[in-house]
């Protein structure tokens, strides 16, 4: 939101390939996938106008929504 704010987000993929050595042939492939999403500040830290602090709440709504989709994805619920 402003130069120093330590607001951010990470996605880490990685991808595991586990391989017989006798036959050589893969056995297990998976993908784990980290998904970080960033927190909320005090409003006094992140130094916005009053338009600035209705679209953090609405960027904070879209991330809980996304993070809950993430997790329905994860344990195969609708």
């Amino acid at each position: 939101m402003n130069d120093a704010s330590s607001r951010s987000h990470l996605i880490f993929a990685v991808e595991i390939k586990a391989t017989n050595l006798h036959t050589d042939q893969p056995t297990t492939i998976g993908k784990l996938t980290f998904v970080d999403l960033a927190g909320s500040e005090k409003q006094s830290k992140t130094g916005v106008d009053e338009e600035g602090a209705r679209e953090a709440v609405a960027i904070n709504q879209s991330l809980s929504q996304l993070g809950l989709v993430i997790n329905a994805l994860s344990t195969n619920q609708k």
